[in-house]
């Protein structure tokens, strides 16, 4: 079976396609660049309180990682609790960690609910496998630590009792965050689509932003088709942030992710494999994740099987080996998908809102937007409204960027050889 080189999730909820192309407004109250889950979720909360909208974005609306990415929802934090309040303070760090965990995955189911989006939600919980039994321990004192915070339903799970939640005995045990619970993020950014064009706001796709530039007290934003003017300008562009936007592509690093699907399979095997249904990620630097498919015939397997862009039959043949590695009784299964989207990493690995040379932005989520990107998407909406609403710890965060990265991340691929090196050395000290 020759693979397919687009998402498994196109299959069912259709690729994504653009709006038939109209004249594009002489003005606007604000211009959105980007139309994926952040772009869209503005659009519908600016549209719906009366501001005229106009979404662009360089490919077909939702096109990017959007309905790209595994398919998981739920929330999470890349920095240590104790990492996050040294930096933020006690206060910020609760409250950027309850907006992370909490009430992101909350405003999304709610967004579904209100809208009437189908897109295979299901409540499954997470297991996060951890690598060693170090990582273990510092995993259940984080937990400790979080639990304290906020209020969270989520537990530690040894390895004697692991193969319950994973057919694996690959972990030294792992996490289980009972609230997380997988989607279809194609049918989920559709969804969205819909419900912000419902609202007035209008999308247009194959319109990419050439420049940007001051008129007044507002801006005139470029595009080969002509230009608009506009009050405000919200840049929603994520991984796929490019140099019109070249301050905020010094702050993203476009990190690929490979996904692949397997060939429909016994539903009792994926039952054995997946016995309560769980999405799983783990700790180690190659950052596997995957899950059954929401029709339980499939596994959807993904990870960092490569820092820069590399060709689909290569980065089929590296999942697939890493999937033997967590499945050995498996064998060579067959791959009907494979494909990859652009993750936006900031260098604080934490989102952030805020206002650049006059335009805003919502970005940066570093591999977990099926909740933040909706939800911060939201808040800059009330933001730009000036609206309290607007408020979130996540406007206190950073958006650094470094002397040597000037938008073209050249660095990926000695990054991939000193992550390769780093997982050498883990599976050593794990061996030992």
């Amino acid at each position: 079976m020759t693979a397919q080189r687009v998402p498994y999730w196109w299959s069912a909820a259709g690729a994504p396609t653009s709006p038939p192309q109209t004249p594009l407004p002489v003005e606007v109250d604000v211009v959105v660049i980007g139309a994926g889950l952040t772009g869209l979720s503005a659009a519908l909360t600016l549209a719906g309180r009366g501001k005229s909208v106009l979404t662009l974005d360089a490919r077909a609306p939702g096109e990017g990682a959007s309905s790209r990415n595994g398919g998981m929802i739920g929330g999470g934090h890349r920095l240590s609790v104790d990492a996050m309040e040294a930096q933020f303070g006690h206060a910020t760090a609760t409250r950027l960690l309850r907006e992370a965990h909490v009430q992101s995955r909350r405003y999304a189911l709610d967004l579904m609910e209100r809208e009437g989006i189908d897109c295979d939600y299901a409540e499954t919980g997470r297991f996060r496998g951890l690598w060693t039994s170090k990582e273990y321990d510092s995993a259940a004192r984080g937990l400790e630590r979080l639990q304290a915070l906020i209020e969270i339903d989520a537990w530690m799970v040894p390895r004697r009792a692991q193969f319950a939640e994973a057919g694996t005995d690959l972990y030294a045990g792992g996490t289980v965050y009972a609230t997380h619970g997988g989607l279809d993020p194609a049918k989920w950014v559709a969804g969205l689509r819909a419900a912000a064009i419902r609202a007035g706001a209008v999308a247009q796709g194959h319109t990419p932003v050439t420049s940007l530039a001051r008129s007044g007290r507002g801006h005139v934003v470029t595009t080969p088709r002509g230009g608009v003017r506009c009050g405000t300008v919200l840049a929603a562009t994520n991984g796929y942030t490019d140099a019109a936007l070249a301050w905020a592509r010094r702050r993203i690093v476009p990190i690929p992710s490979y996904v692949m699907a397997s060939a429909p399979m016994r539903p009792e095997m994926i039952a054995t494999l997946f016995p309560k249904g769980r999405m799983v990620a783990e700790s180690r630097e190659r950052h596997c994740y995957y899950r059954p498919s929401p029709d339980g015939r499939r596994i959807l397997f993904g990870g960092r099987a490569a820092m820069f862009q590399m060709p689909g039959w290569f980065a089929a043949n590296e999942l697939r080996s890493l999937l033997r590695r967590v499945f050995p009784d498996l064998g060579e299964a067959e791959i009907s998908h494979v494909w990859s989207g652009r993750t936006g990493f900031t260098f604080s690995f934490l989102p952030h809102v805020g206002q650049l040379d006059g335009i805003w932005h919502a970005m940066g989520y570093s591999g977990s937007g099926n909740a933040m990107a909706p939800w911060l998407g939201h808040k800059a909406a009330c933001a730009i409204l000036g609206d309290a609403e607007g408020e979130t710890a996540f406007r206190k965060t950073l958006f650094p960027t470094r002397p040597w990265h000037h938008g073209h991340p050249w660095f990926l691929p000695a990054a991939d050889v000193m992550f390769r090196a780093r997982d050498i050395v883990a599976n050593l000290r794990r061996a030992s």
